[in-house]
């Protein structure tokens, strides 16, 4: 190794977001296996407007939490890759052998004011990635959001299940072996009922799971 190349892994290291402490990668190597020691590897079931499988790769952590709402909030695309890292170990060390059939993905929309302040909606950003590794189609155009609703974090659960009423619309049908319904967090389900009502009304859906990259609720 060069002094130059020394100098350069010396002034451009950076800190990791979450220990601080000087790293390569915007998080460590320690950081990323402790969150990898925390990634669930069961199959779990729920209840929505029938059971369906369901998987999430993380519990709502501390470490999680930052990352995901850097991501969402303070809209930090460099985010995305840590996430894409966890994504594959997850899916290589435990989802491959239960997920092997799934031949399409689809993402709770985002209404169009809110992408346009945000800029993106997180979790299809995630979806598009999940779909090109698994090279499965994706369904993004075939819904929207009619309706602009508040945070459903900011909501009672009985006040979310109204709110989100009549909120998506189908726009053409989906035809799909195994579909993948993806959020980014599971809190009561609400929006996941309401979404699945609607996607599965006049579709051709042999199969559906819900993943989620963590379970809040």
């Amino acid at each position: 190794m060069t002094i130059i190349t020394k100098l350069c892994k010396i002034l451009f290291k950076q800190n990791c977001l979450l220990c601080k402490q000087l790293s390569d990668e915007l998080v460590c190597d320690y950081c990323f296996s402790d969150m990898s020691s925390h990634l669930h590897f069961t199959k779990d079931v729920v209840e929505l407007d029938q059971e369906y499988d369901y998987y999430y790769l993380s519990n709502y952590s501390p470490e999680i939490k930052f990352l995901l709402q850097k991501f969402k909030f303070n809209k930090d695309l460099l985010i995305v890759p840590v996430f894409e890292k966890l994504f594959d170990k997850w899916w290589a060390d435990f989802a491959n052998e239960n997920l092997a059939s799934v031949d399409a993905i689809a993402v709770v929309p985002s209404h169009r004011l809110r992408y346009l302040y945000r800029g993106f909606n997180q979790a299809e950003v995630i979806a598009q990635i999940i779909a090109a590794k698994l090279s499965i189609a994706t369904t993004f155009t075939d819904y929207k959001r009619v309706r602009y609703t508040k945070p459903q974090s900011k909501s009672s659960k009985s006040q979310r299940a109204e709110q989100i009423s009549g909120v998506f619309e189908l726009t053409k049908p989906i035809a799909a072996k195994h579909l993948i319904v993806f959020d980014d967090v599971l809190t009561t389900g609400s929006t996941l009922k309401e979404f699945i009502e609607i996607i599965t009304a006049g579709s051709e859906i042999e199969k559906i799971s819900v993943v989620t990259l963590v379970r809040a609720g």
